[in-house]
């Protein structure tokens, strides 16, 4: 580490790799999560200095990074604030975490096509926050108990009363086994963390990490667009069927786009090309689905953590018709009004599901049926 020299970028390449992964994936961090954030965000220069940024300045890389922390807007700037007391010593209210994504000091002037992103311009935006993680996985182990494995890999890296944040997760497993519908589920409704969804299946292009100021249809990145929409700092990016994206990259490819926004150290000063500003991005938690994962090249597959999805088995059917039925219930507004199948309804569900091959759409299409046919022989008084 003493050896880079920022006016020779390629002596940082023997460092920053191992480095990055160190802190990711090695070190132990019993101190907060906002250090960690810290120690990122000074790897982030680091990293700039590999590019070049600093090949011009002859002082050493630590005094570097200093003064580039030092001229933030605000010394705390994307760092969750710690809690506060009141004039009279007793402990207050602890004042919501949150973190500026859109700082006005590293963004240029946005044009009428960005009009709506103006909002984000020094906004803290909130960091939603885990909260009774073990009821979280209690109700979702009973909901899809084939998936036991993959809810508690999902459920690693969140701490209770620290913000949702995990390293990116890829979900594999056969199609119509649950895989987007789990993610929904443990973000959107049990965590409060609003999921923005990509469809990658028919991606060909770059557009992933947006389109230049310059167009005139200028495109920011899904992951700002992600925040604007949410306004959270760390809302959940996902990617759906992320192996069927395009191939070719005449147009540029998803797969290449996905890279920056995959690591910490370059998402959290990531210079949005639309926008044309430096956007902290490091918050956004990650997460794809795929059937497969052969065909997808060995970067991508080395930022994600792979879990597996299995296909649930048929004594998983009375927990996993139940859940569909409650989902019915709610999109018609009368979860209070709906009985619980019975025992023949199972079974005949369970021949039908049988030969659908397990598939959890499939079952949904079983379950809508037999309770319109149950209110359609119903008894009425």
């Amino acid at each position: 580490m003493l050896a880079a020299d920022p006016t020779k970028p390629q002596t940082f390449e023997i460092v920053l790799p191992q480095l990055a992964f160190a802190i990711e994936h090695l070190w132990e961090w019993p101190m907060a999560r906002a250090t960690k954030h810290d120690v990122l965000q000074l790897l982030g220069v680091w990293w700039r200095a590999a590019r070049g940024d600093f090949a011009d300045n002859d002082s050493s890389i630590f005094w570097i990074a200093r003064i580039e922390m030092l001229d933030r807007d605000d010394p705390s700037e994307g760092l969750p604030p710690a809690r506060v007391q009141n004039e009279g010593g007793q402990r207050g209210e602890p004042e919501e975490p949150g973190i500026v994504v859109m700082p006005s000091g590293k963004a240029t002037k946005l044009n009428n096509y960005q009009s709506e992103f103006k909002g984000l311009v020094d906004a803290k935006l909130p960091l939603r926050l885990a909260t009774d993680i073990e009821a979280v996985r209690t109700k979702l182990m009973a909901e899809y108990p084939y998936a036991i494995g993959a809810i508690d890999l999902m459920l690693r890296d969140l701490r209770e009363g620290e913000p949702v944040r995990l390293s990116p997760i890829l979900l594999t497993g056969p199609a119509g086994v649950g895989k987007s519908r789990l993610v929904r589920r443990l973000f959107n409704d049990l965590l409060g963390v609003r999921v923005y969804r990509y469809d990658g299946g028919g991606a060909s292009d770059n557009m992933f990490g947006g389109s230049p100021k310059g167009w005139g249809n200028t495109v920011p990145s899904a992951p700002a667009r992600a925040v604007n929409q949410t306004q959270l700092s760390n809302p959940i990016v996902l990617v759906d069927e992320i192996d069927k994206a395009g191939t070719s990259s005449r147009n540029g490819r998803l797969w290449d786009a996905l890279l920056p926004f995959l690591e910490r150290e370059t998402a959290c000063c990531y210079r949005d090309v639309s926008l044309d500003a430096e956007l902290d991005l490091s918050w956004i938690s990650h997460i794809a689905t795929a059937n497969s994962v052969e065909e997808l090249p060995t970067p991508l597959k080395d930022r994600y953590r792979i879990v597996k999805v299995p296909a649930p088995r048929l004594p998983d059917l009375p927990a996993l018709a139940a859940s569909v039925l409650q989902e019915l219930a709610l999109e018609s507004g009368e979860q209070g009004f709906v009985w619980p199948l019975a025992n023949d309804e199972i079974e005949v569900m369970g021949r039908a599901w049988e030969k659908a091959g397990f598939s959890i759409r499939k079952l949904q299409r079983i379950v809508a049926p037999t309770v319109a046919a149950r209110n359609s022989t119903a008894v009425r008084h």
